[in-house]
């Protein structure tokens, strides 16, 4: 069994072809300074890196200008119409536990069809491509937080790319998305100061504010409406929770019943000459 740095055993190497041919989807030329170093990638100039939020199905699957880069187990999901590049930024110990899909590392294993972008190529992953961290690293700095900051630094370097839309991204409700935003939202500003477009839809709360300081104190912004229609989301799922918990409270409140019914019956008969809470402690003690 071959053996990770993380010491995590692989299965053998499969003997199936891979996608990724001698010159794969990415490769960084290491060369003496990171401004000389190459990148060698697909040849389309709209990018489109789609997250797991709402708005992922709105993503312009149809238009074949587009590269479409997906995260994770995101082939789980019915909205995702099209994954042209899978990044799968963790370790390998990490996918091998399942920690949110048990079968994650099997269907990364056979998979022919989609370039896997990766921390390392792994044997037993025909399809896994390094990703280019030391080169991203270099030039523009450490500060990634989340996957779809290495995706936006990576489309971003590649002088090819005019246009990156990004969908499914929102990172709104979440306590860990709220702090992996500043990182994302730093890497379209750099996009944009390279010059590239970038498309975020309007239900994404990248590069929102609740209101622009100065010119709209004491006013109503499209913030706070769209802070009013997540409380209403919110209130629904409220309504749809209470119900459950009504139901198990009923279920509760007949079960309190019954237990007291039992212990009427066993003070009344079973213990009538002694207190029934004597009774009970004697049994815990016996």
């Amino acid at each position: 069994m071959a053996e990770t740095k993380k010491g995590a055993t692989r299965p053998p190497v499969s003997k199936a072809k891979s996608v990724v041919k001698k010159k794969p989807v990415v490769v960084a030329e290491e060369k003496a300074a990171p401004e000389e170093r190459e990148l060698i990638v697909g040849n389309k100039k709209k990018i489109c890196i789609v997250g797991f939020a709402p708005g992922r199905e709105n993503a312009p699957y149809d238009d074949p200008e587009f590269e479409f880069w997906g995260v994770n187990e995101m082939y789980l999901s019915p909205e995702v119409k099209k994954i042209d590049v899978l990044f799968e930024l963790h370790d390998y110990q990490w996918i091998k536990e399942g920690k949110r899909h048990k079968d994650h590392l099997k269907w990364l294993q056979d998979q022919r069809k989609i370039p896997l972008m990766m921390q390392e190529h792994f044997e037993d992953i025909p399809n896994s491509i390094p990703y280019p961290r030391e080169l991203m690293e270099d030039t523009y700095g450490s500060y990634f937080t989340n996957t779809i900051s290495w995706e936006i630094a990576l489309a971003m370097h590649m002088d090819h790319v005019e246009e990156i839309h990004i969908h499914g991204v929102n990172m709104a409700t979440d306590l860990e998305y709220q702090s992996q935003r500043p990182s994302c939202e730093y890497y379209i500003g750099m996009a944009r100061g390279k010059g590239k477009v970038v498309y975020l839809p309007p239900e994404s709360d990248l590069l929102k504010c609740f209101y622009q300081y100065g010119f709209e104190d004491g006013e109503l912004s499209v913030m706070s409406q769209r802070l009013k229609r997540m409380a209403e989301e919110q209130g629904a799922k409220r309504q749809h929770h209470d119900v459950q918990v009504n139901g198990n409270l009923i279920e509760r409140s007949r079960a309190e019943g019954a237990q007291g019914a039992f212990e009427q019956v066993l003070k009344a008969f079973v213990y009538p000459h002694q207190s029934w809470e004597t009774a009970k402690n004697e049994e815990a003690d016996a």
